[in-house]
């Protein structure tokens, strides 16, 4: 008997390979669609890659929940400009990790990008159900869940795209459902290049996800018939990781590699740095997964190579840009980092004589002006990335231009030497108006409580 599971549970698991298929081609990859859409960065690059178009400026470095949403409404904005219907689809239930709303969005990007329907899920099933019955009519396909648990059906479709590849589809033991359902997915992913995002426990399951099944299927109407019974080994694999994506000097950069099956002898990774090639170290694991990584020396674009049987995997050459240090996405302005639930006397004096002291400059007036950023309602990675990049968890903590600058008693330091000015720069810097600074706090919303730099 198949375990128990919900049909949710299927169709997250297939989303979540669809979504990686594609994310893929640029190193990235989500675990979970709950907590790893939640800053936009994946969010629109996956966008990108399905559109072939720019959705415009991605904040690279999302830490900061304004970061995080201006990305997922560039996501949203790009996909309604493209006149994609959004339905009760909101930045803050992606941000929040809201699961039915999450697999709802999904599911229209793969209406659009990989069924090809704007009609909606009946139009798009009726047409998809048509196509199938048009190539395996012999099956009385009616449906995409329990016509296809006995793996039959999956083996016959095929078949069909390329006749010879499973002749005894029609005489199979349809009680032998799991390895007829592995024979057909197993094929197709090594001779048409439809890739297994349903696998073979879960399409024999009674509980089969009719949008997942419908997700897998549209794949064989989508191949390139040119490219039938030549899928290459290379072609097979994918990488993956922070290594493929960024890095930063001195530090490791690690990703991985997933092969059908073990290529150790076949596989090559050469990384090309501004300097020289990077010293590469490659773990192997199991069932064709291997454990890779670089150090960079030098800042600069490095180029990832990822070659299995001297033939580029998917995505390779990787083009990596290695960072002089971690950037918190906060190039051009200042930055506080403070904690609303500390209970130190010093802690909470400092935080309000810092904004004395800044409000005195007039810092809170600039056009570029963000607030305060509690660490306390941070993700935890986020906040930790703050206090790696200060190098202390004494707070308030200021950054400015993305570099630490200290706490208070730093800046009243440099207040008093007169140096405090021209970190801060702000001679020439354009300012707003009280009003109009305390009607911008009341527009944004940025997931966090806000805090009016203004002193009582």
């Amino acid at each position: 008997m198949p375990p128990k599971v919900h049909w949710a549970e299927i169709q997250e698991k297939v989303f979540t390979r669809w979504v990686n298929d594609y994310l893929s081609e640029r190193g990235m990859y989500v675990k979970d669609l709950k907590t790893d859409l939640t800053n936009g960065l994946n969010l629109c690059n996956l966008i990108e890659i399905l559109s072939g178009k720019s959705v415009g400026r991605i904040n690279k470095h999302p830490k900061i929940g304004i970061q995080k949403m201006e990305n997922i409404n560039l996501a949203l904005n790009f996909v309604m400009n493209e006149g994609i219907k959004l339905v009760n689809i909101g930045a803050e239930d992606i941000n929040s990790g809201n699961m039915r709303i999450i697999l709802g969005f999904i599911w229209t990007l793969i209406l659009r990008f990989e069924i090809k329907s704007g009609d909606g899920n009946d139009g798009a099933a009726n047409d998809l159900l048509k196509w199938i019955q048009s190539k395996i009519p012999e099956y009385g396909i009616t449906n995409f869940t329990k016509n296809w648990n006995d793996g039959k059906a999956i083996c016959a479709l095929t078949n069909a795209m390329s006749p010879g590849l499973i002749p005894d589809h029609m005489s199979k033991d349809a009680s032998d459902n799991y390895n007829n359902a592995k024979q057909g997915i197993d094929t197709a992913f090594k001779h048409l290049g439809v890739d297994p995002l349903v696998h073979p426990e879960e399409m024999i399951h009674p509980k089969v996800d009719k949008l997942g099944m419908m997700t897998y299927l549209a794949q064989f109407r989508n191949i390139d018939e040119s490219k039938i019974n030549k899928a290459s080994e290379a072609s097979m694999c994918q990488a993956y990781g922070p290594g493929l994506v960024e890095g930063v000097a001195g530090e490791k950069a690690p990703f991985t590699v997933l092969t059908p099956e073990d290529l150790a002898g076949k596989l090559e990774i050469l990384v090309e740095g501004p300097n020289d090639n990077a010293n590469v170290n490659v773990t192997k694991k199991k069932n064709g997964e291997y454990d890779v990584s670089y150090m960079p020396t030098t800042p600069g674009m490095y180029k990832v190579h990822v070659k299995v049987g001297g033939e580029h995997i998917p995505g390779s050459i990787f083009e990596v840009l290695v960072l002089e240090a971690e950037s918190l996405g906060g190039e051009g302005k200042i930055r506080v980092f403070f904690s609303t639930t500390s209970s130190s006397e010093k802690t909470k004096s400092d935080r309000f004589n810092l904004e004395r002291l800044l409000v005195g400059k007039k810092v809170h007036l600039r056009e570029d002006f963000e607030p305060w950023h509690a660490v306390d309602i941070m993700d935890r990675d986020d906040r930790e990335a703050v206090f790696r990049k200060a190098g202390t968890r004494t707070l308030p903590i200021v950054f400015i231009d993305d570099k630490y600058v200290g706490d208070y008693d730093k800046l009243q330091e440099l207040e008093e030497t007169r140096d405090l000015d021209s970190l801060l720069a702000m001679k020439g810097v354009s300012l707003v108006s009280e009003a109009e600074h305390k009607a911008r706090l009341l527009a944004k919303d940025c997931g966090a409580k806000m805090e009016d730099l203004s002193v009582q």
